[in-house]
């Protein structure tokens, strides 16, 4: 299911220490997890097990004026239709 990946790749980022999480909706019916923090080796672990748990896409960028990493894993929502 699609929460459960999404509860997946937040616990594991928890236990990592992050500095913040939050989750969107994004425009194409994707979901996404946002996440902070400071430390590059929590970055790469988070997009190795994010990709693992079925996240479709990890978005990796780089905030040099506040020294952080923002993180997006987007997972694919399914149940949602789309007006063609």
């Amino acid at each position: 299911m699609l929460q459960d990946i999404q509860r997946e790749i937040i616990r594991f980022a928890i236990d990592l220490g992050i500095d913040s999480v939050n989750t969107y909706g994004g425009y194409k019916r994707d979901l996404i997890v946002k996440m902070m923090t400071k430390n590059k080796a929590n970055v790469l672990d988070i997009r190795k097990h994010s990709l693992a748990a079925g996240a479709k896409e990890v978005i990796i960028k780089e905030k040099l004026d506040t020294a952080q990493y923002e993180i997006f894993c987007v997972t694919a929502n399914d149940g949602v239709y789309s007006l063609r």
